[in-house]
């Protein structure tokens, strides 16, 4: 694979937060992949100035694209920060079925190995929009995270790939399946399981030593069904909770016009709080600059300045005080573009394959604000002292 570190900064463009998961961040980058790599962000404290480390590359790829580098060039904080609210969640249970989570979440718990710490200390934190074939939950002791990620299998071995240049593999077993340890500090390890059924496991946690780390692996048990379901953590959003904590999430909001939620409320996977409001306010503002183009179009001068007025109120919007994600500065960026009447429609960031051909991503309007209809485009090569 190539390493062309030193012209690829994706992380940069993130710049910290909890691990998560939520906004399509590019057209030829899925959500898990950008979960991933802002997990990452957290954890290493990342700056503009810092590369990616090895072995993540993976989390910042589309499987279809495998062998490509990518970097982000947003002159903005593209950051999503989620509160982990440490509400107690039994671990305990007796497999009986739980009516408050809908078929789409049972359907999940069935379709993966339900793996949960077994010591009391941790507990679930975060459980957000993970479907049968990929997802992720966070656990914590108050103190530590320790992160569980489910992917496809047939990701199996691009992933071991990529996770051997970060160190040498060790070779083991855990819970009866093979498992692979790579190295990323001293602080940090990170496990990958063989594949069961249709999904592997990855395991990651900075614990501060190897044997920290070890203990929490060998904590680690199978659960029934009812079990697994009843230790997501409070602040989880249930699918069938979604609608009515969407229009909540809604009040106080200029919405644009002909602004319909049906889409936000009808998605059935579990969610956590703050990215939902993430995306809830995405939606709203890539409603406002749809209608900021159709106003300008259309020589409706009052109309643009509205739209521009309404995304400008963001920091006063309810879930923007609420959640506090510096994910929300990014419309600053936008409105400036807006007020200044030229959206930025270029290139967020370059895709650098190995076969030489590059790609821009864009436009860096839209993903600024997390906005559908993101482009993948093949260019000449990488601008001038690269991205």
């Amino acid at each position: 694979m190539s390493r062309k570190r030193q012209k690829v900064d994706p992380l940069a463009a993130m710049a910290a937060s909890n691990p998560v998961s939520v906004v399509a961040l590019a057209a030829e980058i899925g959500e898990p992949e950008m979960v991933a790599a802002q997990a990452r962000a957290l954890e290493l404290g990342r700056i503009p100035s810092q590369p990616i480390p090895p072995g993540d590359r993976f989390a910042v790829e589309p499987a279809r694209s495998r062998g490509v580098t990518f970097g982000l060039t947003f002159g903005f904080a593209a950051v999503f920060v989620f509160t982990a609210l440490l509400l107690g969640s039994s671990l305990g249970g007796s497999g009986a079925g739980h009516p408050e989570f809908a078929a789409a979440a049972i359907r999940v718990a069935e379709a993966n190995p339900r793996l949960l710490l077994t010591d009391p200390d941790w507990k679930i934190v975060r459980a957000d929009e993970f479907e049968p074939d990929e997802g992720e939950l966070v656990f914590s002791n108050g103190e530590n995270h320790f992160d569980m990620h489910w992917y496809p299998a047939s990701l199996y071995g691009v992933y071991l790939h990529d996770r051997a240049e970060v160190s040498t593999s060790e070779r083991g077993e855990l819970l009866g399946q093979s498992a692979t340890t790579v190295e990323y500090s001293p602080e940090e390890y990170a496990t990958m399981l063989a594949p069961q059924g249709n999904v592997f496991i990855e395991l990651r946690g900075r614990l501060g030593s190897r044997s920290a780390y070890e203990e929490i692996l060998h904590s680690l048990q199978p659960v029934d069904v009812g079990t697994w379901l009843g230790a997501m953590p409070a602040a989880t959003v249930r699918p069938q909770d979604r609608s009515p904590e969407v229009d909540r999430m809604l009040r106080g909001i200029p919405l644009p016009p002909g602004f319909d939620p049906a889409v936000l409320q009808s998605e059935s996977s579990i969610s956590d709080r703050s990215s939902l409001a993430v995306k809830v306010g995405n939606a709203v503002a890539c409603g406002w600059v749809s209608s900021w183009i159709a106003a300008r179009r259309s020589g409706d001068e009052p109309g643009a300045e509205r739209a521009i007025e309404a995304i400008a109120g963001a920091p006063d919007w309810p879930i923007v005080l609420e959640t506090k994600s510096p994910w929300f500065s990014n419309y600053a960026t936008v409105v400036r573009q807006l007020r200044a009447g030229r959206l930025d429609r270029g290139p967020a960031g370059y895709e650098v394959r190995e076969d030489g051909r590059t790609f821009g991503v864009g436009p860096a309007w839209k993903l600024a604000l997390g906005c559908g209809g993101t482009w993948h485009r093949e260019v000449d090569g990488l601008p001038e002292g690269g991205p």
